[in-house]
This record gives structure tokens, C-alpha cells and sequence, in this order.
């Protein structure tokens, strides 16, 4: 918890220095520095992004908290639209520098009343709570924690006098009702990974006087509670809060133990990579709201046609979707990307602003092989990566394109 602090209070600093303050330079109305100003200000934005991926996956293993995902989630995606909004913006101020023109009111504008911009800020002041509530919480475990084993040695002195006082005769049976559980409870204290519901049910524990069975009853509550907990943000830190479906982290994760395998099995191993076609246009048309639950239909209709309790369906980004198939070819895989084009066709998504379709569609890239030595799962996520650009790019969206087989075209 305390690293989960620390990495926190990083992260919010981090956030609040790449949150861009474009009102400033772009009130000032002249275009002769204001691309740099916005370069600077889309590279801040990608550096911090970069850092909160990486301590994210640290995060993983310290922490259950939901609302601290939320806001780290949040955080990130706001990032992507404020980047992708001052991009549009550096476009226009760069084209504007070329045909020497100032900059329109309504440029300037748009720019600083950015409701992204100030949405980001609000999820900061929340990180920062966050913070301090994850401090508080971390000072009073410390306390307890140095409670709890200033009572247990005081107890284990206090059997160690009672032994002596009483002499010879009572050795053995002060040895086996205080100092066996005394000593099997500081060992728990220090190694609390080991069996502790088992060792606490020993008869040495029944035996145990009235404030033993308590002190050891409240340890075992706080040992409890904190694994919990660890379990919890376990979970959380592999699960996408939107959809509920895997995030990235828990598809790197499984997409290097699937190739692991496939090495050892040499079984083929397939991937689909979905993209929602013209999401951007949907959340201009509908709102970020709208979009959400967009989203969650999509991933709804994907996980209504993968049906195997060994494929694994993540979303990876904004819009975009990851279905890792296991032992399963290339005909297969084209098959299932297209029975998953069926099934958002028939869910009749409203897209009135697409080019596409008037309902929301998807475009599917495919790629199989079987993974073999010197070949890494890298490649066979840029082949997947590749014939979806292919599909976008050349053959109007909205199907599923394959690439090469493998692994002749590694």
C-alpha cells in the first residue's frame, strides 16, 4: 500500500504538469510559436500516458480499490481525446502559419474552452483524494500492525514470567497453553503467507488462554481482509471498468502464456483484432455517454459469439478489441471474425453519422500460425494489426480481412 501511495502521488504530479494550458498562449492570438507551444504539449501528454502504463502494472499487484481504476481509466482516455484534439488543433495552426492568416476566433475558442482539458483536471483533484485517502488508510494499518505485535511480545513475556513464578512443575504446561501459541503467532507475524486458518485451529491455540484466542482472532481478521483485498485489486487490475472484459495488461499476460504454449504444443494459435468503424464520428454525433454505452453493446455482442472457455476477448484501447483464440486455424478464426460482424450488424447500433452503414459497424483483422522458435507474438500481433489497417485503409471497412499465413510470411 505504501508503494501504491507513492506511485499515486507520482502520478498525479505527473498528470497536472501535462495537462495542457493552452488558454494562455493561444489568447495571445499569434500563430509564429504557437505550434511549438502545442507539439510541446502533445509530447507531454504522450510521455505521461507512457508512465502510466508502466506503473499501472505495479499498481496490479498492491492495490483493490474500484474507484482509483475508474479514475486512472478515466484519465487515460481523456488523455487520448485531449491529445487527439490539440493534434487537430497544431494541423490548423500549422496550415494557418502557411497561408500567413491569424488565428480565427473560433479556433481560439474551441481551443481553451477544451471541456476535456477541464474534465482531466477534475479526475486529478480525484487522484489526488485518492492519495490521501490511501495515506490515511496506510498510517492507521501501520498502527494497528505495530498494536497487534507490541501486545503479542508483551503477552510472550508475560508467559515467560508466569513459567519461572511457577516453577518446574508447571514448565510443560505453561510451554504448551502460552508459549507454543505465542511463538506459532509471532511466526505467523512475520511469515503471513503461510496456512494461518490451519495453525490456528491447532489444539495448542484451543488451549490458549482467553487473550491469545483473541489477539490471534484479530490477526487472523486483519490478515484476512488484507489478502482480500490484494485478491480484489488483482482482479480489478485486470479487467476493463467499462466492459467488464479483460484490459491490456490481462491481455499481454495471456497472450505470452498462450504463445508459451503454443510452442511447446504446436498447436496454432489465432488473433482478431476488432476496430469499431468511426468511433470518433459516433461520439461527436451522440456524446462521450452514448459512446460508453456503445461500447459495452460491442463488447456484449463480441462475448455473445465467443463461446470457448479458452479464448479470451480484451478490450486493448479506446474502441478497439482483442480476441485471442487458442488451437484454432486460420479458416476458423476468419469464421468467427465474421460471425461477429453478423452479430453487431444485427444489433442495430444507430450510426446515422457513419459513412459506413447507418448502424454501427466493425472492422476485423485476422492472423494464425503456429508459434515456433525465432518467431515472436509480436508478429503476430503486427500481422493482425496490419490487415485491419489493410481493411480500413483499402477496402472500406466493415468486414474481416486475413493476413498472410504462417509461418512462411515471417
Amino acid at each position: 500500500m505504501a508503494f501504491e501511495s507513492d506511485v499515486i502521488r507520482h502520478l498525479s504530479f505527473e498528470m497536472l504538469q501535462s495537462v495542457p494550458h493552452t488558454a494562455q498562449y493561444m489568447a495571445q492570438g499569434g500563430t509564429s510559436a504557437l505550434s511549438d507551444e502545442l507539439n510541446h504539449d502533445i509530447t507531454k501528454l504522450k510521455s505521461f500516458r507512457t508512465a502510466l502504463d508502466e506503473k499501472l502494472t505495479t499498481l496490479s499487484r498492491l492495490s483493490r480499490t474500484n474507484a482509483l481504476h475508474r479514475e486512472l481509466e478515466a484519465i487515460r482516455l481523456l488523455s487520448v481525446q485531449v491529445q487527439r484534439n490539440l493534434e487537430q488543433t497544431a494541423a490548423e495552426v500549422k496550415e494557418l502559419q502557411k497561408q500567413n492568416k491569424p488565428l480565427s476566433l473560433t479556433l481560439i475558442q474551441r481551443t481553451t474552452q477544451d471541456r476535456t482539458i477541464s474534465e482531466i483536471r477534475r479526475h486529478g483533484e480525484v487522484l489526488a483524494n485518492l492519495y490521501n485517502e490511501k495515506a490515511q488508510k496506510l498510517d492507521a494499518l501501520k498502527k494497528e500492525q505495530y498494536s497487534a505485535r507490541l501486545l503479542g511480545m508483551g503477552i510472550w513475556m508475560a508467559g515467560l514470567v508466569l513459567g519461572w513464578v511457577v516453577g518446574l512443575s508447571f514448565a510443560w504446561r505453561t510451554a504448551d497453553r502460552i508459549l507454543k501459541p505465542l511463538l506459532q503467532l509471532d511466526e505467523l507475524m512475520l511469515n503471513p503467507d503461510k496456512n494461518i486458518a490451519t495453525t490456528l485451529q491447532s489444539p495448542s491455540f484451543s488451549k490458549a488462554p482467553r487473550e491469545i484466542i483473541s489477539l490471534s482472532g484479530s490477526f487472523y481478521k486483519l490478515v484476512t481482509e488484507s489478502l482480500s483485498l490484494t485478491a480484489q485489486l488483482k482482479d480489478l487490475a485486470h479487467t476493463d471498468a467499462l466492459t467488464a472484459l479483460g484490459n491490456r495488461r490481462r491481455f499481454d499476460e495471456v497472450f505470452s502464456q498462450e504463445w508459451k504454449r503454443g510452442l511447446r504444443s504446436r498447436q496454432p494459435l489465432s488473433l482478431l483484432l476488432l476496430d469499431v468503424d468511426h468511433f470518433k464520428l459516433y461520439n461527436d454525433s451522440y456524446g462521450h455517454v452514448e459512446g460508453d454505452l456503445c461500447l459495452e453493446k460491442v463488447a456484449d455482442a463480441i462475448k455473445s459469439k465467443v463461446l470457448r472457455s479458452t479464448d479470451l476477448v480484451c478490450r486493448i484501447g479506446g474502441e478497439e478489441f482483442a480476441i485471442l483464440l487458442p488451437e484454432t486455424g486460420l479458416t476458423e478464426a476468419c469464421r468467427l471474425a465474421q460471425v461477429i460482424i453478423n452479430a453487431l450488424d444485427s444489433a442495430c447500433i444507430d450510426h446515422e453519422s457513419s459513412p459506413v452503414a447507418s448502424w454501427v459497424t466493425a472492422s476485423i483483422g485476422v492472423a494464425s500460425g503456429i508459434p515456433q522458435q525465432g518467431t515472436s507474438q509480436r508478429q503476430l500481433m503486427e500481422k493482425a494489426d496490419q490487415a485491419l489497417y489493410h481493411r480500413k485503409r483499402n477496402l472500406g471497412r466493415h468486414g474481416v480481412t486475413a493476413a498472410d499465413p504462417w509461418p512462411s510470411s515471417l
